[in-house]
């Protein structure tokens, strides 16, 4: 009887031990793994119309399911996008992270999740957000640009005056140059764009060489950009003057 009284015992310690050993696995396979992307994306419209699409995210990794190869967005036209070979884009930073999905067409709905991708191969996805590419900026774009004082070159045949944009937001105007004329109003203003200007508009130095002005004659500067709407804008009130040899 004692015999038997101890080969229970043992066989029940077995069982429990063995139970336990199962659930301290399960334990260490729980997947804790979260990819959260923020629903308030940013975007920038480009010069040729397309659309820069900006993401947020912030993930929590799970050191029991392997290590991760790769971290990233990923966006479709259609729901629950997959990774391929041309809609990712690689997260940069750290928490949050963030990325652009470039030059997308205008007039899309656009899915965008984060993901990991496993060094085994496998991947995780996660939250889903959905954003479109129809945009209209006119109420939120701007940009601000500042004729400089003095002159990058001069001669008999003309001038050539410099502006700098020193902000621009939501979109880029598709042409930028500079309006002049001899009223201090601009009334019966002409305006000389720069021809080599053929992407987006950035923070840098514009400058073109002015021929056709009359000599000895003051002209009043101040830059000039135009949307792809039609809109002009001066971005701002700098203004400045130059006198023609």
């Amino acid at each position: 009887m004692k015999n038997l009284l101890k080969t229970v015992s043992l066989l029940f310690i077995l069982i429990v031990t063995i139970s336990c050993s199962k659930n301290d696995d399960t334990t260490d396979l729980i997947d804790t793994r979260s990819f959260i992307t923020d629903s308030n994306v940013d975007y920038f419209i480009n010069r040729n119309g397309t659309v820069n699409i900006i993401v947020t995210g912030e993930y929590t990794d799970s050191p029991n399911l392997g290590d991760v190869a790769n971290r990233g967005f990923v966006y479709g036209t259609t729901s629950n996008p997959v990774v391929n070979s041309n809609n990712t884009e690689t997260a940069l930073g750290s928490n949050p992270v963030n990325a652009t999905f470039r030059n997308l067409t205008a007039g899309q709905t656009i899915y965008i999740r984060g993901f990991f991708e496993m060094s085994d191969g496998t991947y995780f996805y996660g939250n889903e957000v959905q954003t479109s590419t129809t945009i209209d900026a006119s109420s939120t774009r701007s940009i601000s640009m500042t004729i400089k004082p003095d002159l990058f070159f001069q001669n008999n045949d003309g001038i050539t005056p410099e502006l700098e944009v020193t902000a621009i937001e939501k979109e880029s105007p598709i042409e930028i140059g500079f309006e002049y004329s001899i009223n201090s109003d601009f009334s019966n203003s002409s305006v000389t764009l720069d021809p080599d200007m053929t992407g987006n508009i950035f923070l840098t130095t514009y400058s073109e060489f002015i021929t056709g002005l009359t000599l000895n004659t003051l002209y009043h500067f101040r830059p000039y950009a135009k949307y792809a709407d039609g809109t002009t804008t001066n971005g701002g009130t700098s203004t400045a003057t130059f006198t023609t040899n």
